[in-house]
């Protein structure tokens, strides 16, 4: 148990914005059917993570260093993936969302869009908070670690417990049997929405690039030989290697290898996996089970949507359930988000510019934080672009291209860095050929629909 943990983290930041404000947007709309889109995005997500974390115990590099490395070049890919990440996660959707849980609490009502004000304040502190939160404790991913199971614990199984009381059976049977609807789209659906469903399913995009970052951190193979980003309170200064480490072509070694790769697929299947599905299920049947079918979601107060619906079966109580569920879950997803991208922009210029490391004179928390700040005022500007709803919208979509690139991009990595032995299998590789036509369709349809006006 105690090896266990970078999992969770993505798992803060899977069971979000996906769950409580994009599925439930479409299954209260088009119904729980669209749940095969879950069952399908996250089961290709847990093996382009197998395969792009398979490179960091051997190497103990970051997957996104391992791309730095291939041609066109290091700066090519660096500036690629560092768009593509601040696009996909630095638009502050998911703080908003969180932010329209809070002013429900403050107006003792659903804000509206006049309320659009008071919902902006309530964004702010949150963001401010997310930032605050990843500044203690020793390592950065392990505040994250504790911080996410104690959030997960009590959303699952509070969402659960309140499943049981308030959702009819047949809605029970329509979300099981929904993961199994393959191919089930239906005409009309709001295509931005769609798109949403898929990059945003389990973890999605820039996400889970930055699990091979958080094994690195944890210890994982040769990631306990390179060094971890120690917090600025309540660390210490850490030497962390700007390359990474390649153990010696030993028996020993390739059963420890095996041994990381079993604790790895644990973390993975159980944690990861099990937790997506989970995830996306007991919010999406409570919404079901609770508002009318085919009503749309109001986007300033999206995360308080249930609580319409839990007044009239539980009274106040229900009201502060869905507002307290509702926070909890966007704002686990905001704290893994704040630090995700900031993560792998700095791991990306700590392996590919000496200059930094001179000027970070060995810490590599002066660049960590101070990207931090570039972050957050990067989200503070945005915040006041458009709907929450919207900007979530936007940022999923781009992680279905993120996905796309990074699994035809980690079969090009493990072919050229890992020896024969420590590669994949050939059904493996055909998994990440399914990544990249499965989240490069969605990504296409997206591109379609936002500039073509293509309409199921």
């Amino acid at each position: 148990m105690a090896a266990l943990g970078p999992a969770v983290i993505a798992l803060g930041g899977t069971i979000g914005g996906g769950e409580w404000l994009v599925g439930p947007s479409l299954f209260v709309k088009w119904g729980l059917a669209l749940l095969w889109i879950t069952t399908v995005s996250s089961l290709l997500q847990v093996f382009l993570n197998l395969e792009m974390c398979r490179y960091t115990l051997y190497t103990g590099e970051p997957i996104t260093v391992g791309f730095m490395r291939l041609a066109p070049g290091k700066a090519f890919w660096g500036w690629i993936f560092t768009i593509a990440g601040f696009l996909e996660r630095a638009l502050p959707g998911w703080a908003l969302g969180a932010a329209t849980a809070l002013a429900a609490f403050h107006l003792s009502r659903i804000p509206g869009a006049p309320d659009r004000g008071t919902v902006l304040i309530w964004g702010y502190i949150v963001f401010a908070s997310c930032v605050l939160i990843v500044s203690f404790g020793r390592t950065i991913e392990r505040t994250l670690e504790w911080a996410n199971w104690i959030m997960m614990i009590v959303v699952l199984g509070g969402l659960f417990l309140l499943d049981l009381y308030i959702v009819p059976a047949s809605v029970w049977w329509e979300g099981f049997t929904g993961f199994f609807k393959f191919g089930f789209i239906p005409r009309g659906v709001d295509l931005l929405l769609l798109g949403a469903l898929v990059g945003y399913s389990a973890y999605g995009g820039f996400g889970n690039n930055a699990i091979s970052n958080w094994y690195r951190d944890k210890g994982y193979g040769m990631g306990g030989k390179i060094g971890y980003i120690p917090a600025a309170i309540g660390g210490k200064e850490v030497h962390v290697s700007h390359v990474g480490k390649i153990a010696p072509q030993t028996p020993e070694n390739a059963e420890r290898f095996k041994g990381w790769w079993k604790l790895l697929n644990i973390d993975q299947w159980v944690v990861f996996y099990g937790g997506a599905m989970v995830g996306m299920f007991l919010p999406g049947i409570l919404y079901v089970g609770t508002l009318p079918r085919g009503e749309a979601l109001p986007s300033w107060g999206i995360a308080a949507s249930t609580a319409s619906g839990l007044i009239q079966k539980m009274g106040n109580f229900g009201w502060f359930l869905a507002l307290f569920f509702g926070f909890w879950i966007l704002y686990s997803t905001a704290i893994s988000n704040v630090d995700l991208v900031v993560r792998q922009a700095t791991d990306m210029l700590w392996w590919g510019v000496e200059g930094i490391r001179r000027w970070a004179k060995a810490d590599i928390r002066r660049i960590y934080y101070t990207l931090l700040i570039v972050f957050f005022a990067w989200g503070v500007t945005f915040v006041n672009i458009t709907l929450p709803l919207v900007i979530f919208a936007i940022s999923a979509n781009i992680a279905n291209f993120t996905m796309a690139l990074s699994a035809i991009l980690t079969i090009r990595v493990n072919r050229k860095f890992l020896p024969r032995e420590y590669r994949g299998s050939t059904f493996r590789e055909v998994m990440l050929v399914l990544n990249l036509l499965f989240f490069g369709f969605f990504f296409t349809v997206f591109l379609l629909n936002r500039f073509f006006g293509l309409k199921f």
